[in-house]
């Protein structure tokens, strides 16, 4: 069956039994929206209470202590019961509350599909529930829309979308409801239809919806996420390891006191109850508190570093990380497109500093910062890029700049702001708009005339190579701007070239506009980047530095993945792998090796993403997974730490992360990986030290049966030793600051178990 990017608009309006101008019937709508279920994203189960408290009685140290408790029942001891069901209890009581309250401390989030639409029902345009979105709705699309649902484009105007939610693509998409693709294509390309949790960006749109709910490509990936990731963390292994090997200590221990008491003909019932004293004595009472806290503890500085960790366990295996691998847009780059550069016809180079949108930033000239008040051809160029546009750049309620048009030219509007130039300030300073012609995928550029004082200006702003052919300058100026455009482009910037004809003199109408271009001169170039964080370069160098491998993840061309990949320090940057080359070697018996060798991953899709996870898993690597939209959600459930960003990350990226990042700082995730280091190194030293303690318990247990001495010590005595007297300077051990050369070491090996030789030689 074809996919509808496939069909032509007639055909699926037929399917869907449907009509383009006056859209379904209500009755209709409301007998689909019964049959299909309201418009939603069904949110992940958080774990319940009961299972939590399970997990946290679900272990063999508290099943050995309750087969204790049960004997010294049976042997009438009430006290020695109670005892040890007490210290049981706090144990148990004591995790269970603190992962309550770690599970709580994660505030709910918002759903992703937007609250309201504009629909078309009974000939009627309307505005509803998003929820009521049903298969066969017509909707109205227009620039600042969310998109409520999947749909077939059957009407547009100069109308783009921003997919970067769902493609990893910071770019805007141009679409139009001509397009019908032969071959299968990926969800970046297909150019007629638009999908749920996007938003428009320029233009409108009227499309027939196809898909709603978990039907959706958001519903889709979400529904990946349903599997719960069951891989124990490194820190459960290692306290399995540990339980185990309490258990069998006991054992033997317990064996070997029967034995000699036997041989020294102590009665049977009191070697059995000495068999319980060296078992209580064997385990370490206090070390479950001592870990929760400990943990409990990583997650409250981590969260004072704007890590919000969602699960004790992750606090620990953070530490454990040996590859992060990084979604590109959003989490390595800003996901906000900026003028990194301006070259002038006469070929001045300037540089724009700065963040985003943020209109924060300076020019600087030859590396110097420059007043660009003082250089009229500067700001006469900015001030045509500001003129020639339709984009708005505001803060939004939680201080960051947003973009509502197309994000290129939320760029040009940043660069007026950092200069002093805004267009609403220079309409009422009597420049009037008096023509426009939309850009369009066609054209390939946008013109507006603007008059002041009784002078006319034509601006137009467009893609290099139509802007040059239009142009009328000299060869040479023509040669040189072709030169600066190949340098730009190399860069890894798209280039936008604005020209203008002053004194314009000719006719308004969209046709007369594309013809009266004579005379028009380009006035310069600007090189427009979705820039690197601002700590990316120096967080992925302490990552190398302390032996963790760095891989970029994206659906971007391979060649501007690269350029990022250089720019940001990436080690081996130019081995980078496609989404198709991944297709065609999944099967591979190497397939895993060659990921774990590759640095740079491009045009890769969600299924691509969780292939890339598995196949390091497979190589032993603990995988830290950082993404901020839907198209990362499947992989960031699949990794052992999936890390979602908490200021720009979608609702179901966070739903499925480990970690949230409240500051959206790549810095952070490795600043945790650092706590975690330290959290590990913690617990061997009081793990070391508690077990140094319980060992002389049962040395001095051991040696009261085998010299025939009174019992040196009773249950009750080890209980308030383990839980009481040893929990204090344990508690210190696991406050101690960081070793000298915590990230200069390499990630620990799996061999690398709190129970080794160096601890049994400790002990």
């Amino acid at each position: 069956m074809k996919e509808y990017y496939q069909i032509p608009v007639d055909e699926t309006i037929k399917q869907f039994e449907t009509d383009q101008k006056t859209g379904l019937a209500q009755q209709t709508a409301d007998k689909r929206l019964d049959e299909n279920g309201p418009n939603e994203i069904q949110q992940g189960q958080k774990t319940s209470p009961w299972k939590l408290l399970w997990n946290n009685i679900n272990n063999l140290i508290v099943y050995l202590l309750l087969a204790a408790a049960v004997i010294s029942f049976l042997m009438d001891d009430l006290a020695e019961t109670i005892a040890i069901l007490l210290a049981l209890l706090l144990a148990v009581l004591t995790g269970f509350f603190t992962e309550l309250k770690a599970q709580k401390s994660v505030e709910s989030l918002q759903s992703m599909i937007y609250t309201t639409t504009t629909v078309i029902r009974d000939g009627k345009t309307q505005t509803i529930e998003a929820s009521k979105v049903v298969p066969g709705d017509i909707l109205l699309l227009r620039e600042g829309d969310a998109i409520a649902a999947d749909g077939r484009i059957i009407a547009s105007n100069n109308f783009a979308c921003i997919e970067s939610a769902l493609t990893g693509e910071s770019d805007a998409v141009e679409k139009n409801a001509d397009e019908i693709y032969e071959e299968e294509m990926p969800l970046g390309d297909q150019g007629n239809v638009v999908f749920a949790g996007t938003a428009v960006t320029r233009g409108y749109a009227y499309i027939v919806v196809t898909e709603t709910g978990m039907e959706t490509e958001v519903g889709k990936i979400s529904g990946m996420l349903d599997e719960e990731n069951n891989d124990k963390t490194p820190l459960d292994i290692e306290l399995d390891k540990l339980s185990k090997a309490i258990i069998f200590a006991a054992l033997i221990a317990g064996v070997a006191v029967l034995i000699a008491g036997l041989i020294t003909d102590k009665p049977f019932v009191e070697m059995i109850h000495i068999s319980i004293i060296l078992a209580v004595a064997a385990i370490p009472e206090a070390m479950p508190a001592v870990e929760t806290i400990t943990l409990s503890k990583g997650m409250r500085t981590m969260a004072e570093r704007k890590a919000l960790v969602k699960t004790l366990p992750a606090v620990e295996t953070l530490g454990a990380t040996s590859v992060i691998a990084s979604d590109k847009t959003g989490t390595l780059t800003e996901n906000q497109m900026m003028a990194s550069e301006v070259v002038l016809s006469d070929e001045t180079h300037y540089e724009v500093t700065g963040e985003g949108y943020d209109p924060n930033g300076t020019i600087k000239k030859d590396e110097k910062e420059i007043n660009p008040a003082d250089n009229k051809d500067l700001m006469q160029f900015i001030q045509a890029g500001v003129l020639c546009n339709t984009a708005h750049v505001d803060q939004n309620e939680d201080g960051q700049y947003e973009v509502v048009g197309d994000p290129t030219d939320g760029a040009l509007v940043t660069l007026g702001k950092k200069v002093g130039l805004d267009r609403q300030d220079l309409e009422e300073e009597g420049f009037e708009k008096i023509a426009e012609v939309p850009f369009s995928s066609e054209n390939k550029y946008m013109i507006v005339v603007y008059e002041k004082e009784e002078q006319r200006e034509l601006i137009i702003k467009g893609a290099f190579d139509v802007i040059l052919g239009l142009a009328d300058q000299s060869q040479k100026t023509k040669d040189d701007l072709q030169q600066q455009n190949e340098r730009f482009a190399e860069k890894g910037q798209r280039v936008i070239a604005i020209a203008s004809v002053e004194g314009y003199d000719g006719g308004l109408s969209e046709e007369e506009l594309k013809e009266s271009l004579d005379g028009l001169k380009i006035q310069g170039l600007v090189g427009i980047i979705d820039p690197p964080r601002p700590d990316a370069y120096e967080s992925i160098e302490t990552a190398q530095n302390a032996g963790i491998k760095v891989k970029m993840i994206t659906g971007d061309h391979p060649k501007t993945a690269s350029i990022i990949a250089k720019d940001i320090g990436l080690a081996d940057y130019e081995k980078i792998m496609t989404g198709k080359e991944i297709d065609e070697q999944v099967d591979n018996d190497d397939f895993a090796q060659v990921v774990d060798e590759t640095a740079v991953f491009a045009r890769v899709s969600p299924e691509n993403k969780m292939q890339i996870v598995s196949a390091l898993k497979k190589e032993s690597e603990v995988v830290s997974m950082t993404g901020d939209g839907v198209n990362d959600a499947p992989a960031l459930n699949d990794a052992n730490i999936g890390v979602a960003m908490g200021v720009r990350g979608t609702e179901v990226a966070k739903e499925a992360s480990d970690m949230i990042l409240t500051d959206d700082r790549f810095g952070t995730i490795v600043d945790s990986v650092e706590e975690g280091r330290i959290i590990f190194d913690n617990i061997k030293k009081y793990v070391s030290f508690l077990f140094a303690c319980n060992m002389v318990e049962i040395i001095a247990i051991f040696a009261s049966v085998v010299f025939l001495l009174p019992m040196p010590i009773a249950p009750l005595h080890i209980l308030f030793l383990n839980l009481i007297i040893d929990i204090a300077p344990a508690m210190s051990l696991s406050y101690e600051p960081a070793e000298e050369n915590v990230m200069e070491r390499g990630p620990r090996s799996k061999k690398d178990s709190l129970v080794n030789r160096h601890f049994l030689t400790v002990l």
